[in-house]
């Protein structure tokens, strides 16, 4: 069983985090937004991933948490959990948003929830525009346990 440290004693805020690993079936920046890529189903359903490129998509599942240089690659993607390794899209976010992807990684407000565009986090502080400088609660969809 994991130990979550909550007293703050060294004057720092514990988010709790959940990961997988998955495979990249492409280069993948840390920080980047991604998704499930169903054109590759090898190791399985649902256990590869690619940089998102489809605007809050509903397979974008989280942040990659380390890069991956090429496909076949195992990367470490966050699915829940507070995450500040994220860019803004070039739009900025205020905090208390809900957050999708654009398509090419960045996050980006979600206007209008629909059938086929959906939110993965919540923004938590306000991004300025095209910059790294906000944070999200990624919201655990449940898919990885």
């Amino acid at each position: 069983m994991a130990i979550h440290k909550i007293d703050g004693v060294d004057n720092v805020n514990h988010f709790p985090k959940k990961f997988v690993t998955l495979t990249a079936t492409a280069a993948i920046s840390k920080g980047d937004v991604v998704m499930i890529d169903t054109g590759t189903t090898t190791n399985g359903a649902g256990m590869h991933v690619k940089k998102t490129d489809a605007a809050d998509d509903q397979l974008q599942i989280g942040v990659a948490a380390e890069a991956a240089s090429a496909a076949g690659d195992e990367i470490k993607i966050q699915v829940a959990g507070f995450n500040d390794d994220c860019t803004d899209s070039g739009s900025g976010i205020t905090a208390g948003l809900l957050v999708g992807c654009d398509t090419a990684g960045k996050v980006e407000t979600v206007s209008d929830q629909t059938a086929t565009t959906k939110y993965f986090a919540v923004c938590v502080t306000t991004f300025t525009s095209g910059n790294a400088d906000g944070a999200i609660m990624i919201v655990d969809h449940g898919f990885y346990g």
